[in-house]
């Protein structure tokens, strides 16, 4: 189902198309708040190493519609933590996930393939007009109505667009922060 904006004030405008910015994308559709993903790469690859995905954060990604078939495409599920000695013995170890009590596993994951799998849903979901590459969000102003207005930097040049929040998701070189 492709999402189309009631108007620009409804909008959601989101500055970066990471784990952060394609997650919570994911969640606005799933309530049928329309937003628009703006990431300054030109095409999203998978880079990056592993990460935990702890419990919740499983319960979050089961609530938006991943199967345990979708979280296994990018990670393993991980049945405890340990601190092992140059000699191989456990020194200390402890559960993590279904083992340690949880409702949900941890999976370690490769994060790019993680945000691939974000990013593949949101697209398959929402379509591809609500998400640009190659742009990067510049500042912002908001006005007397509550309106946002961000300048985005892109090949072309600049321009504009309106929303009705912004939500900044991209990184910690953030123009916007």
């Amino acid at each position: 189902m492709t999402q189309r904006p009631a108007s620009p004030a409804d909008r959601v405008i989101i500055a970066g198309g990471g784990i952060g910015g394609f997650a919570t994308a994911l969640t606005l559709q799933q309530i049928g708040v329309p937003c628009l993903v703006i990431e300054q790469a030109q095409r999203i690859r998978p880079l990056g190493v592993g990460i935990n995905l702890q419990p919740n954060a499983i319960r979050e990604l089961m609530d938006l519609g991943f199967t345990k078939a979708d979280l296994d495409s990018f990670g393993v599920p991980a049945q405890e933590w340990a601190l092992v000695g140059m000699n191989g013995q456990d020194i200390y170890a402890e559960p993590r996930g279904t083992e340690a009590g949880y409702h949900w596993p941890q999976y370690a994951a490769h994060r790019g393939q993680f945000q691939m799998a974000l990013y593949d849903r949101f697209r398959r979901l929402a379509g591809d007009d609500c998400i640009q590459l190659t742009s990067r969000v510049t500042q912002y102003a908001i006005a007397d109505d509550g309106r946002v207005t961000v300048t985005i930097e892109t090949p072309a040049g600049e321009r504009h667009e309106t929303g009705g929040l912004l939500i900044g998701a991209d990184g910690i070189h953030s123009a916007i922060r």
